[in-house]
Order: C-alpha cells, then sequence, then structure tokens
C-alpha cells in the first residue's frame, strides 16, 4: 500500500469526501508517505459538528498547517442543552484573541462566551485561523455577533485585518435553518457582499423588513461594485424585491427567490411583491442569465400586508413583474403565470402578450402555478412564441407546473384534463423541437 502512486492515493482519498473529518483522518495514519502526500486533500474539505469546533481550533493551534490546508468548511448543527456544555480552559488562545479585539472589553467578551461554549464565538475563532478558506456552510441561529464582527472587519480590512487579511479567498456562502419560525434581517449579510472573491450567496429565512432595520449594520458597496455573480434566496420575505442585495452586483448572472408570507412568526406577513424585485433586476439586465422567481415557494392571491412603511399599493401577489425582452443574457427562467402575463390589467389598459416580454435568447421557460382560469390565454400565447422560432431561436423546453385537479371548462365542448387542454402545444413542441412537459405540485 505504501508504494501505490500518489494520484492512485488522491483517489481513494476522494472517495471520502463527505464523510466527518474525524473518520478521514485515519488515512494519515497508515504510513507516513500516505501522511505525505495526503495531507492537504484530507483537510480540504472539513465537515464539523458545531460542538466539535474548539477541538478543530485546538488541533490547528498545534497545527497551523491544517488551518491552511482547509479550503471548504462545513458546520453541522448539534444542539447540546446548557447543563451539559463543557467549560473551557481557553488560556492557549489568549495571545490570538488579543491580537483580534480592539478593546480589554472586547477581549472579556470573547474570554466569557468562549469558556461558556459559544458556538458562534468559537466560529468566529475559527475564521481568523483559515486564510485559505473559500467555501463556508453552516447554520445561522440568532445573531452570530462575533462572526459577523470578524467577517465585517475582514472585508472593510480593519485592524488587524489590513495587515493579516483573512477571508480573501471566500467565494461561497450558504446557510440553512433549524426551524421554520427562524428569520435573519438582510442587513446581517452585508458584510458578505464586500469580500474581494465573493461570487456565490444562499441563504435561508432572510426577510427585508423596515421594523428591523439597524442603522449600526455595516452598509453595502456602492451599487453595481460587489462581486457576487449568484443569490439564492429560500424561504424568504421581502418588502423592496431585494433591491439593496441585487443592485449592489457589479453583474449578476443568477437570481434565485422562493418567498413565504410569513416574515415574523406570528407578528408579521408580508405578501409576494413581483414588481419590487422587477426595479431591481433592471439593474442587472446586462449580465442575469438565470432567474427563477418564487416558482416553488408561496404565491396566493392574498392582498395582504402589515409592513408599516408600505408605500406599494399596487404590488400584491397578483401583480405583473415585467417585460423580461431587454435582458439579452437571460436564458433560463422560472417564475408563476400569473406574475408574467398581466391578467389582473383591466379592459382599458394594454393587456401584454409573451412575444413582447421575453427575451431572445431564452432556451427555458417553466411556468409555476398554472390556474384552470389562465388557459385559454396561456395557451394561445405559447403557441404563438413556438411558431416564431425566428423570435426565439434558442427555446428548447417549456413546462408547465400545475396544481389544479378539476377538469377545465371549454365553450362548446367536454371539460378538459390539464393534459388534454395542452395538446396542440404540445403537437406544436414536437414539431418545433421544443421539450414539452407537465409538473404535478403538491399543495
Amino acid at each position: 500500500m505504501d508504494r501505490l502512486p500518489a494520484e492512485i492515493l488522491l483517489l481513494i482519498a476522494d472517495q471520502f469526501l463527505f464523510i466527518f473529518s474525524a473518520q478521514r483522518c485515519q488515512l494519515l495514519q497508515v504510513c507516513r508517505r500516505w501522511r505525505s502526500v495526503l495531507f492537504h486533500a484530507v483537510y480540504d474539505r472539513i465537515l464539523v459538528r458545531q460542538h466539535r469546533l474548539p477541538s478543530l481550533m485546538r488541533a490547528i493551534a498545534i497545527n497551523p498547517s491544517i488551518g491552511s490546508s482547509i479550503k471548504h468548511l462545513r458546520i453541522i448543527p448539534h444542539y447540546v442543552p446548557k447543563a451539559q456544555r463543557t467549560t473551557h480552559e481557553v488560556a492557549s488562545f489568549a495571545p490570538l484573541i488579543q491580537h483580534i479585539s480592539q478593546s480589554p472589553e472586547e477581549v472579556l467578551e470573547w474570554t466569557i462566551a468562549l469558556t461558556q461554549d459559544e458556538n458562534h464565538a468559537w466560529l468566529g475563532l475559527l475564521l481568523v485561523s483559515l486564510e485559505n478558506l473559500t467555501s463556508l456552510s453552516m447554520t445561522w441561529s440568532g445573531r452570530q455577533p462575533f462572526v459577523r464582527r470578524i467577517v465585517s472587519r475582514a472585508a472593510m480590512r480593519e485592524g488587524p485585518f489590513d495587515t493579516d487579511p483573512i477571508l480573501q479567498y471566500l467565494e461561497g456562502f450558504d446557510i440553512d435553518y433549524l426551524d421554520h419560525k427562524d428569520y435573519h434581517v438582510h442587513q446581517q449579510f452585508f458584510p458578505f457582499f464586500h469580500l474581494p472573491s465573493m461570487r456565490s450567496i444562499r441563504l435561508e429565512c432572510v426577510i427585508e423588513s423596515t421594523r428591523l432595520r439597524n442603522t449600526t449594520a455595516l452598509s453595502l458597496p456602492p451599487a453595481g461594485t460587489s462581486p457576487i455573480t449568484s443569490l439564492d434566496l429560500r424561504n424568504g420575505n421581502s418588502n423592496k424585491g431585494m433591491a439593496e442585495y441585487i443592485t449592489a452586483c457589479a453583474n449578476l448572472q443568477e437570481f434565485k427567490y422562493q418567498h413565504r408570507n410569513q416574515a415574523i412568526w406570528a407578528e408579521q406577513y408580508i405578501g409576494f411583491r413581483p414588481r419590487a424585485f422587477y426595479h431591481a433586476l433592471v439593474t442587472q439586465k446586462h449580465s442575469l442569465r438565470v432567474l427563477h422567481l418564487n416558482d416553488r415557494g408561496e404565491h396566493d392571491n392574498d392582498d395582504f400586508s402589515d409592513d408599516e412603511d408600505d408605500a406599494e399599493t399596487d404590488d400584491f401577489p397578483g401583480n405583473f413583474f415585467g417585460s423580461l425582452s431587454e435582458f439579452t443574457q437571460l436564458w433560463d427562467l422560472r417564475i408563476p403565470v400569473v406574475n408574467l402575463l398581466s391578467f389582473h390589467l383591466s379592459h382599458g389598459k394594454k393587456v401584454t402578450t409573451l412575444k413582447q416580454i421575453l427575451p431572445r435568447s431564452l432556451k427555458r421557460l417553466y411556468l409555476a402555478d398554472f390556474r384552470n382560469e389562465q388557459w385559454d390565454p396561456l395557451l394561445r400565447n405559447l403557441l404563438e412564441v413556438v411558431a416564431l422560432r425566428e423570435m426565439f431561436p434558442y427555446l428548447e423546453r417549456l413546462e408547465i407546473q400545475t396544481t389544479a385537479g378539476r377538469l377545465i371548462e371549454q365553450r362548446g365542448g367536454p371539460p378538459l384534463t390539464v393534459k388534454e387542454a395542452f395538446e396542440p402545444l404540445a403537437a406544436a413542441c414536437e414539431k418545433a423541437g421544443i421539450q414539452w412537459s407537465i409538473a404535478q405540485r403538491r399543495r
């Protein structure tokens, strides 16, 4: 085994990619050659439970090359009751705490939190020791003050990170949620938009609310300067279309947003506002390639809002999103039917057609939440789009998502199933070489 080529050993290490670090580290105990060849590969991706963060930090303190080898860090939640938490001796970390603190009071803050086994404090300290970190995946519970402090100072190159920079290679940040009641104010994540290598952010349960705005939080970078190219916001709630996130980006290529009406559990509910997103996304029409806008979220047509700064009187769930004809790079679009076609407009206003609002670059069109009453205008519009191959030469896939269990009524004929109702479109797609499908969604 000790004579295997280095390439074979690295392939072996790859097979242990998604197991816990303690198990992967056993590869380093086979022999000295294995340790020499596999050391950086084993520590490249670390999967660690929250309560093991102090142990990882101690290992890095003993062997700093572990910290410099870690590029991908994923932290798994693990709840430990306060009564069972370990009290840690942190004297060995005193020089590091002194180095990153800006006052004696802050030194005391760190010391108390680390001693009492506060996970966010241990993670904040750990980030200081991972100079080559490129991706961070974790659950975000509460305000995470120590993590936010470190990221903010790293982003703004405040001392000591002006001469000893960290997080300068971080490209991806990903958070999950533990409880459906969780929410995170969107300002908490502003510091990540300042990091020079940041490209992809995926957040859960982020809310944009004027009630909770913190005037002391770090502001976003100037509009059009952040290097982020991908934003994925799930189970979010926004009253302004996440405009601050979107407009901060210089060249946003991918935007995904899934809405939930609940902003703050049992306190605040705000419905989906597509028009607000449109105003923000227009700033990215030169670069946006993928747009998944609430195709799997909540989009019931309930005109409710209890936001105290609600100046948008016509921007409720049934509102028209806007024309995408000038989004010259857009090729993947997923959006509710009701937000793409202006069904809500009165007879006195001009009603849009798909050929007017879809971009020439479109390859895939996925229409979510189809309702039976939309059948006739939607069928006519889609048949027209499929027939106009010179206008949409790249179109290769059409899909409709429906929850409708009842039949579609038609004039002068028997009721139709959804599949039967769209048979003319299926035939037109087959003739044009376009893939066509109907997806069922359970409520």
